[in-house]
C-alpha cells in the first residue's frame, strides 16, 4: 500500500487567521485519529499549488510582503517535513498555483495602452486577447488595457516562487523562470511511483486567470517518466487547476493534455485550486485499456469568503493498492468552526455519499521484480543514497541478495535499530555479525549476551563471526 498526503492551496499569509503552530498540530492530531481507524500514515506528500496567499498591490513594499509569505509557507513545509517524514524535504512533491504567480513582477512586465478609437483596430484587439499567448491583457477593474513590454520580466514573475522552490529543497532542485522548462520529476523507489510536478501557470496572472501547461513540459514529462514505467513505477501527475468551469469562467485548464499523459501510462492526476474535493475518472477508449483518474484537494487554509457553497476546508489522503490495480480517496475536512484552531476529520462529501470513493486503475506498468529492485538499490547506494536504497532492498526480505543489499545500507548509515529489526532471525552470517555490533551500538547488553548465547551464534565455525562473538563477550561483560 501506497499512502499520498495530498493537500492544496495553503494561501499561506502572515495575517492568516491559522498560524503555522495551529496548524501543524491539528495535522498531527488528525494523523493520530485516522491511524487508529486503520488507514496509514503517509509516504509522500503532494502540494498542488498556491503556496502563498500573494500580494495584489504593486507599492514599494509588494516584494517585500511577497517574500514574507514564501518565509512562512517555508516554515510550514520544513516542519511538515519534518512531523510526516524525519526530515526529508523529498518526500515532498511542490507545483505552483496561480497564488503564487508575483503581481509585482508582472505590473513592472506590462504598460496601461489606450483602446484603440477604430472599430477595425477593436476587432483585431478583441481577437489577439482571446489567443492562448497574448501579451494584450484586459484589467476589468479598471475597465483597461495593458500590454506585455518587457517578457524576461513577465518571466520572472514566477521568481519569488522559484527562489522558495529552490531553497526549500536546499539547492538540490530548482524551478525554472523559463515557461517551455516548469517541470520536475520525483522518483520514489521504494515505493514503485514516480511523481511529475507540472505547472499549470505558463501565461497566468492576476489579468490573465486562464491556466495552461505549456506543450514542451508536458511532452518532456512523458518522455522522461517513460526510462521509470520500464523500471515498474507507476507515473503520477500532479499540477494546479481544475479542468472545468462554468459559462463565465475562465480560471481552469483545458482537459486535452490529458491524453498525452494517458499515452504516456500516466495512471492517476492531482490536483487543487476549485476548493473542493473532487473524484473523475476519464476514460478515452472504449476498452479502457487506457484511464486516467484524476483527483481534486479541496483548499487546506482558505478562509470562510473562499469555500464554496456547503463545503469546508479539507484535504485527501490517497491509498494506492498497486497489486489490486486499485485505489482509495478518503477525503479529510475540518468538522469544528474555528478557522484559527482547525480539528479534522472524516469528511461527507455529497458526490461519495460518505467520505470515501474507490477507483480502478489500468496500469500499463507490471511490478518490479526482487532482483531488479535489489539492481536499482545497488544504484541507489553507489550514488550515495543509502536511505532510498535501504527503504527499498528492505521491501524484499525473501531475496537474498536484496537482504545483502538492505544490510549494506543500513550499515552506511547506521540505522542500528533497522539492522535489529531487520536482521532478528538472521540469514546469514553477515547479518549475525550485523546484530552483534547494532546490539552494542544501542546499548542492549542483556539482548547483546542473550543473542550470542543462542546455538546458531554460539556454535557458529565461521571466524569471522567468532571474532565478532568474542568482541561481543568483552562488551558485554561475558565471562
Amino acid at each position: 500500500m501506497i499512502s499520498l498526503l495530498h493537500i492544496s492551496d495553503l494561501h499561506r499569509d502572515t495575517g492568516s487567521r491559522i498560524t503555522t503552530e495551529s496548524l501543524l498540530e491539528s495535522l498531527r492530531l488528525d494523523r493520530d485519529r485516522y491511524l487508529h481507524e486503520g488507514l496509514p500514515t503517509p509516504d509522500v506528500a503532494i502540494v498542488s499549488g498556491d503556496i502563498v496567499y500573494g500580494v495584489n498591490t504593486s507599492d514599494a513594499d509588494s516584494d517585500a510582503a511577497l517574500k514574507r509569505q514564501y518565509d512562512e509557507a517555508h516554515d510550514f513545509l520544513v516542519r511538515l517535513a519534518d512531523t510526516f517524514f524525519a526530515g526529508d524535504r523529498e518526500r515532498i512533491v511542490l507545483v505552483p498555483g496561480n497564488h503564487d504567480v508575483s503581481h509585482p513582477h508582472v505590473m513592472r512586465a506590462t504598460e496601461a495602452v489606450g483602446v484603440p478609437a477604430e472599430p477595425d483596430k477593436r476587432r483585431m484587439l478583441a481577437r489577439e486577447l482571446g489567443s492562448e499567448t497574448s501579451a494584450w491583457r484586459w484589467v476589468w477593474d479598471e475597465f483597461a488595457l495593458r500590454r506585455i513590454v518587457s517578457p524576461d520580466e513577465y518571466n520572472r514573475r514566477m521568481e519569488p516562487f522559484a527562489s522558495f522552490f529552490t531553497a526549500f529543497y536546499e539547492g538540490r532542485r530548482e524551478f525554472s523562470v523559463d515557461p517551455a522548462a516548469q517541470f520536475s520529476l520525483h522518483d520514489f523507489p521504494d515505493l514503485g511511483i514516480v511523481v511529475a510536478g507540472l505547472s499549470s501557470c505558463a501565461d497566468n496572472d492576476l489579468f490573465n486567470r486562464s491556466a495552461r501547461i505549456h506543450p514542451d513540459n508536458v511532452a518532456r514529462v512523458t518522455r522522461e517518466v517513460a526510462a521509470y514505467v520500464k523500471k515498474g513505477r507507476l507515473p503520477i501527475a500532479v499540477w494546479h487547476h481544475n479542468l472545468a468551469g462554468g459559462p463565465k469562467d475562465s480560471d481552469y485548464l483545458d482537459a486535452e493534455f490529458l491524453q498525452t499523459l494517458m499515452d504516456g501510462h500516466f495512471s492517476i492526476g492531482l490536483h487543487g485550486h476549485q476548493h473542493r474535493p473532487q473524484y473523475l475518472e476519464h476514460r478515452f477508449t472504449a476498452d479502457k485499456k487506457r484511464t486516467l483518474t484524476v483527483l481534486s484537494a479541496g483548499t487546506l487554509c482558505g478562509g470562510p469568503q473562499s469555500l464554496p457553497t456547503g463545503r469546508r476546508r479539507s484535504y485527501n489522503l490517497i491509498i494506492i493498492d498497486r497489486e489490486n490495480s486499485s485505489g482509495t480517496l478518503h477525503v479529510r475536512e475540518m468538522t469544528n468552526n474555528s478557522f484559527s484552531l482547525p480539528v479534522w476529520g472524516a469528511a461527507y462529501v455529497p458526490e461519495f455519499e460518505g467520505s470515501s470513493m474507490k477507483f480502478e486503475m489500468t496500469m500499463a506498468v507490471q511490478p518490479i521484480s526482487p532482483i531488479q529492485a535489489a539492481g536499482e538499490a545497488v544504484k541507489l547506494l553507489r550514488t550515495g543514497d543509502a536511505p532510498a536504497a535501504a527503504k527499498l532492498a528492505r521491501k524484499y526480505p525473501d531475496e537474498p541478495y536484496a537482504r545483502r543489499v538492505a544490510l549494506e545500507a543500513m550499515t552506511t548509515i547506521d540505522d542500528w535499530a533497522g539492522i535489529r529489526e531487520f536482521c532478528a532471525v538472521p540469514q546469514s552470517n553477515l547479518e549475525i555479525i550485523a546484530v552483534c555490533e547494532a546490539l552494542y551500538q544501542l546499548g542492549e547488553k542483556q539482548a547483546l549476551r542473550d543473542f550470542i548465547a543462542q546455538d546458531v551464534v554460539a556454535d557458529n565455525p565461521d571466524a569471522a563471526v567468532r571474532i565478532s562473538v568474542e568482541t561481543a563477550k568483552a562488551r558485554a561483560g561475558v565471562n
